[in-house]
């Protein structure tokens, strides 16, 4: 399994993650199902009726929205093993060795599945690639697109005979093609945070910052919880080698996260306006 990282659910460290209304009751329905005892009666029930019993997730949304943290705390909250991958670091330069790699990778994860107590999960990140709309043959590159049709090929027919669960995350999926689109069984959209789950994030990141401050900082700041984390480790590492520590460095390091000339229109000055 060289292209796959084989993670334990022990090996998974809790964290604690914050969502919108609409974004929790999705997590807290995949959480459900994924619970051993209602995943073995789903399954069973499932079979009785000629059915697939194999579950293929979609979670998508913007970078640093929690997507796969996500996967990784469902999968430590329900006792399973994660088999990662991710699909961009495979690609071969030899034709036709990509696909290979494709098809071995499920051929590893159903072995994982009949081996464990507990169905493992099979998280493919970054994604983006392979599930765009396909692309006819004949054009610029047509060697290249008949290897990434190909690929495509293997995954969906993978996604077909699947017998346990597989989560894909992508941060695009405005060309995500229709084969795929209906493979998928849940397809999770994870928001920019609320400004009450941003003032959660900003507080348990750094549990000194007090009510109003943390508010202020969520609302001013549309930030994702990656981000968020991001200025967390900035303010540990300063207040370790310069002893900064407070509000308005804090405001510093959220302006210098802000890529240069990327307007960021969700802002607003903080403190009161009349």
């Amino acid at each position: 399994m060289d292209h796959i990282n084989l993670i334990t659910s022990k090996e998974i460290k809790p964290k604690t993650l914050y969502y919108s209304a609409e974004d929790q009751h999705q997590i807290d329905t995949l959480s459900q199902l994924l619970d051993d005892k209602q995943l073995k009666a789903i399954r069973k029930r499932l079979q009785q009726a000629n059915l697939r019993k194999g579950f293929n997730c979609l979670f998508y949304g913007g970078p640093g929205t929690g997507k796969t943290e996500t996967a990784l705390q469902l999968a430590r909250a329900t006792g399973r093993d994660i088999m990662q991958v991710d699909i961009s670091s495979i690609r071969d330069k030899w034709y036709g060795e990509t696909e290979k790699i494709v098809q071995q990778i499920f051929v590893d994860y159903a072995q994982q599945v009949r081996r464990s107590k507990r169905i493992p999960i099979l998280l493919i990140n970054e994604a983006d690639a392979i599930l765009s709309v396909r692309t006819p043959i004949g054009s610029s590159n047509p060697t290249l697109e008949k290897t990434e049709n190909a690929i495509q090929n293997i995954l969906l027919q993978a996604m077909e005979n699947i017998e346990g669960i597989m989560i894909a995350t992508t941060n695009l999926t405005c060309n995500l093609d229709p084969a795929f689109d209906r493979r998928f069984l849940y397809k999770v959209e994870f928001h920019q945070p609320s400004v009450e789950a941003k003032t959660h994030i900003w507080q348990s990141f750094l549990p000194d910052l007090v009510d109003d401050d943390a508010q202020a900082l969520a609302t001013t700041y549309d930030f994702s919880g990656g981000q968020i984390e991001n200025i967390a480790r900035k303010v540990f590492v300063d207040k370790l080698l310069f002893g900064h520590t407070d509000f308005e460095h804090i405001l510093e390091l959220c302006a210098k996260e802000q890529i240069s000339g990327r307007n960021n229109s969700s802002r607003k000055p903080i403190g009161f306006n009349n």
